[in-house]
């Protein structure tokens, strides 16, 4: 049984958190973000920086512009100086990678049409496709630049906290007043399948997966997509998301197990995080094999709040779960 992070790891240096993860994530390393070096490295920002749309940085966020600002342009150097210290560094790594980036409907929810209005592009359905395909033509980017310059075999994430307040209509608007009307599952559904579709076009890569730190993730609609890994907190697994699991498993999808938290700095011990992973797995009463081939250990979300020790034994004890878990599901 795997073990992996979700992206987001304390600190500002990039070359130190790479090193960490290569010790600690030998079969599946998650490329680390550093929400710490400023707005430009947090998750929005960090995406934008991919993307051939231009934004600016303004007093209320990021904001869809004429032309790329300074704050843009500094993500997109992120990015080049990075992959420079991760290529470097990663030179013996033999497994897979995971890189993250933000999915197209929480950048949705995240940036706002250009001045004067103060609504997101998820108020605008033409603005939301061309997000949507200006995101799949930069992932497909990233993952032909990664997979040249590593080596290595990819799968890529989609970071989508906000799903479940997109499809039950309770995003709210500027004001509070209001909340945003949930869009045609449809155009979700079509949203993340373009972008399944020119990652996966990539020889390489090993598919998509979407993760949810929050609850309502819509997992038939990943599946519609052809999206292949759900990553998941536990903590809003109810019992139709665990139905969803279940079927996802029996058709060889990966599913991610957020089993810590991480809003709170607290290190679970192994026997409290095998313990949780069991009682999950056990309900779902699928062939001992299938959960050891298609179950991921994570954190529930980012670690970026931890201190490196913590998140460095967080990491460990989730490893010697999986290994205990695996004994337990093979008696």
């Amino acid at each position: 049984m795997l073990v992996t992070g979700l992206g987001s790891m304390p600190g500002r240096d990039f070359r130190e958190s790479t090193r960490m993860l290569v010790d600690l994530l030998p079969e599946l390393l998650a490329w680390p973000e550093l929400p710490a070096r400023g707005v430009t490295s947090a998750m929005i920002g960090r995406t934008l920086g991919l993307l051939d749309l231009p934004c600016e940085l303004s007093v209320d966020g990021w904001r869809m512009a004429g032309r790329p600002d300074a704050a843009q342009r500094r993500a997109k150097r992120w990015w080049s100086s990075d992959l420079d210290d991760f290529e470097e560094l990663t030179q013996d790594h033999t497994g897979a990678v995971k890189v993250a980036l933000t999915g197209p409907w929480t950048l949705a929810s995240s940036v706002r049409l250009s001045h004067p209005t103060m609504n997101h592009l998820i108020a605008d359905a033409g603005a939301c496709r061309d997000l949507a395909q200006a995101l799949a033509e930069a992932a497909a980017e990233l993952s032909t630049r990664l997979v040249k310059r590593l080596g290595c075999r990819l799968i890529v994430q989609l970071d989508e906290p906000v799903i479940g307040a997109v499809v039950g209509a309770t995003l709210p608007t500027f004001s509070g007043l209001h909340r945003y009307p949930a869009p045609d599952p449809e155009t979700i559904i079509d949203s993340w399948r373009q972008i399944v579709t020119a990652v996966c076009a990539v020889d390489g890569v090993d598919g998509l997966w979407v993760h949810s730190c929050g609850p309502m993730m819509p997992a038939e609609l990943a599946a519609k997509a052809g999206i292949n890994g759900l990553s998941l907190d536990t903590r809003y697994l109810d019992s139709a998301l665990l139905d969803s699991c279940g079927t996802w498993l029996n058709d060889r999808g990966t599913v991610g197990l957020g089993i810590a938290r991480t809003d709170v700095v607290r290190v679970p011990s192994v026997d409290e995080l095998t313990t949780a992973a069991l009682g999950v797995l056990r309900v779902l009463e699928l062939d001992a094999q299938v959960l050891m081939d298609h179950v991921v250990l994570t954190p529930a979300c980012g670690l970026a709040g931890w201190d490196d020790l913590s998140a460095a034994r967080l990491l460990e004890n989730l490893h010697a779960a999986a290994d205990l878990v695996s004994e337990q599901l093979a008696q």
